[in-house]
């Protein structure tokens, strides 16, 4: 629900409108009854479990306002949580709770208006009861504890929060400024001179630093890039990305931690599609990491939650249909030998004829393919060896892949979607038993060459997750290319005047 009523609207909703039947005798019971529109529901419940008496002491307002002055140090705009006054201390009142109840929704839960932004957002609602715990900390006179309890509370959520405070205190001095590349491969001392002023905005230690070689190399590692210390394109397209655009970066990562549970379970598996990196936490401890390929930007690895039940060994590849279109069906008009050549079959092709030979391929519109193909287990099937079943409605899974080439790579965003995991054979061992103790069933699985599935003792959390701003190990903030314009879509979203909001498209890619 929204808790948005500002302005004139609230004026009107609060003036115009007839108390509902029942209301309750009292100014503040005739003005909350009289709002209109479901964002009023929760302000209405809020009241009616007080026997609509006023909530808001001169203290609890004072705690409250500024906590809402400070919501810019959420990433959110504190604009839009300005308590309207109304008609009198009554008006006042109800302000005042529609602007905390719109404040702990977004701190807590994210704006729904850009968790909607992309249609391939699949997490758990994380909703709370707001009304309630509002009620019983401005009745438990716990309102400051419970206020400074709302944002999420993890780590990396509170380096985020650091950060947006570095790289704004960045942008008061007037941003880091924009480097040519005349002058830096060769060395000019001019052009070497402006890069240590660069980096320096960013990396402290610099000032001790006789040699700007090991700042340029620890800049390249926290942007992902490789660090050879040499100021090539990618690295100059990163040092040339300005304070504005890290500070909306930041707040778009900010965003995205307010969609995820308060905390996440003692085993998991989380995928940084960005990064390009898997981690495994069991017990509450990383046991593994590895490097992964994740979808190209016009077929994304989507953002969600779901839960792994099983391993496939030697997995057949049931080839998605929009695949099968664009890329099967121009081979097969050119070779009707190719489903044969490359161990596939149809599932629901003519009888007798599993590689449809027979099939007048060329007369089948490009648009359209009535036929399910199925890769058998093998050499050439790109699921490799090892699949994680993963049920959820992008059909995407994590899964070992022949192409083994690709992990070397410094991009690795080249699948139709799912996550590819070079260190898939120890992932699936951990998987399966929380140690490495069921590696030998699995190679020996493997080595069988049949189809077998592997129940896991237990179903494991699995999260794709989208971070382009986070903190390495060591509490460094690292900075990652915004693979498919998350990002982007979101700063476009923000800017957007809040009456427009509502009417974004919300199912469109951008």
């Amino acid at each position: 629900m929204r808790f948005r009523l500002t302005g004139l609207a609230f004026v009107l909703a609060i003036s115009c409108g007839a108390p509902a039947a029942g209301a309750e005798p009292g100014k503040i019971g005739f003005l909350v009854q009289a709002m209109a529109g479901r964002d009023a529901a929760a302000i209405v419940d809020f009241y009616r479990r007080r026997n609509f008496a006023p909530a808001w002491t001169s203290e609890d307002a004072a705690i409250l306002i500024a906590t809402l002055g400070r919501a810019a140090d959420e990433g959110l705009e504190p604009g839009n949580y300005l308590p309207v006054s109304g008609t009198g201390t009554d008006g006042r009142d109800i302000g005042l709770t529609r602007a905390a109840l719109d404040y702990l929704r977004d701190v807590r839960e994210g704006r729904p208006f850009l968790r909607s932004l992309d249609p391939d957002v699949a997490l758990p609602e994380n909703s709370h009861d707001a009304v309630t715990e509002l009620g019983d900390a401005i009745q438990s006179h716990s309102l400051a504890a419970y206020l400074r309890s709302a944002p999420p509370p993890g780590a990396q959520y509170g380096r985020l929060r650091s950060a947006l405070a570095d790289y704004r205190a960045i942008q008061r001095r007037g941003g880091w400024p924009a480097l040519s590349p005349d002058g830096l491969l060769k060395g000019d001392g001019e052009a070497m001179t402006r890069l240590r002023e660069r980096l320096a905005f960013e990396d402290p230690a610099l000032a001790t630093d006789a040699d700007i070689d090991p700042a340029l190399k620890r800049f390249q590692a926290r942007h992902g890039l490789e660090p050879d210390g040499k100021p090539g394109p990618l690295t100059l397209a990163a040092l040339n990305v300005t304070a504005d655009a890290r500070v909306r970066q930041i707040h778009a990562n900010m965003e995205r931690w307010r969609w995820l549970p308060r905390r996440f379970e003692a085993d998991y598996l989380a995928v940084n599609i960005p990064d390009e990196n898997l981690s495994l936490v069991l017990g509450g401890r990383e046991v593994l990491t590895s490097r992964v390929v994740v979808g190209k930007p016009d077929t994304p690895t989507p953002i969600l939650r779901a839960e792994g039940g099983s391993l496939t060994v030697n997995p057949p590849w049931n080839i998605p249909q929009s695949i099968a279109r664009k890329e099967i069906l121009p081979k097969l008009k050119a070779n009707r030998f190719y489903l044969q050549s490359q161990d596939m079959i149809l599932l629901n092709g003519p009888e007798g004829d599993p590689y449809g030979l027979h099939v007048r391929w060329r007369e089948i519109p490009p648009d359209h393919s009535p036929y399910l193909i199925q890769q058998h287990p093998g050499a050439k099937n790109p699921l490799g060896a090892i699949k994680l079943e993963l049920p959820n409605r992008f059909d995407v899974y994590l899964h070992d892949t022949p192409a083994k080439g690709a992990f070397s790579r410094p991009g690795r965003a080249v699948s139709h979607g799912c996550v590819r995991v070079e260190r898939i054979l120890p992932l699936a061992s951990y998987a399966l038993t929380r140690d490495l103790a069921a590696m030998k069933e699995i190679a020996d699985a493997i080595s069988s060459g049949e189809t077998r599935h592997l129940p896991l003792r237990r179903r494991l959390p699995v999260y794709f997750l989208y971070w382009t701003a986070f903190a390495a190990k060591d509490g460094a903030l690292q900075f990652r290319a915004d693979l498919y314009g998350r990002d982007r879509r979101m700063a476009a979203a923000v800017s957007l005047p809040i009456a427009a909001r509502s009417d974004y498209p919300n199912c469109s890619r951008g």
